[in-house]
């Protein structure tokens, strides 16, 4: 009959724990070099269009839906970067995305702006607000939303800040020496969210444009 030796028992659990606790160092080891590894291809790497760095930056910023957004783009002669910026920053591609303020789908618009966006455009409301969720309108109207206000305001971050921060607000910006000097474009952003929002938009675009060589 084998004898039960639990000093033995003991041992061999805590020899598994060693062994689990190498693992994860091991696991904490790798994971660190594969990052410093893609921050030296970042950082030393010149060429966007071609290598490594293409790679990664391409996984970062993502394209999808791209014939939903190429046809948007030309409908309503929007940059495709632009409305690629948009996305990312918006939803990071995510249909089924909504905001704690109530905006819905990839460009995150609002249901009551996508009913003003049909009466404006169309003259009357054509689809409800779950055709939000669908890549297609979601993006079209979202893109039509973006020309309309670039229109309005003649400069993309102006439009940028009343997509995100509303046109009443950019208005009274405009207003506000403090923060235009001419009336026309915004110096400065009073909200730090519209204000990063802006940003953040710029420099995706600015990473789509270089990336894949699109306007």
């Amino acid at each position: 009959m084998e004898q039960h030796n639990p000093t033995a028992n003991t041992r061999q659990r805590q020899t598994r724990k060693k062994n689990r606790g190498h693992g994860c160092l091991g696991f904490g080891i790798t994971f660190s070099l594969l990052a410093i590894a893609i921050i030296a291809v970042l950082l030393f790497t010149t060429d966007i269009l071609n290598g490594p760095k293409y790679k990664v930056l391409s996984l970062i910023y993502q394209r999808r839906y791209t014939a939903e957004v190429e046809a948007a783009a030309k409908e309503f002669d929007v940059d495709e970067s632009l409305i690629y910026a948009v996305i990312r920053t918006e939803s990071g591609f995510d249909q089924n995305a909504e905001s704690h303020a109530g905006a819905v789908g990839l460009m995150q618009l609002m249901p009551d702006t996508f009913t003003w966006l049909q009466e404006h455009k169309d003259g009357q409301v054509i689809y409800t607000d779950d055709a939000l969720y669908i890549p297609e309108i979601n993006i079209r109207y979202g893109t039509y939303y973006l020309s309309y206000l670039t229109d309005l305001y003649g400069d993309v971050p102006t439009a940028l800040a009343a997509y995100n921060g509303g046109t009443a607000n950019v208005d009274n910006w405009l207003k506000d020496p403090d923060y235009s000097t001419d009336g026309k474009t915004l110096t400065e952003i009073p909200y730090a969210e519209t204000g990063n929002y802006v940003k953040k938009v710029a420099h995706a675009q600015d990473r789509y444009q270089k990336i894949y060589n699109i306007r």
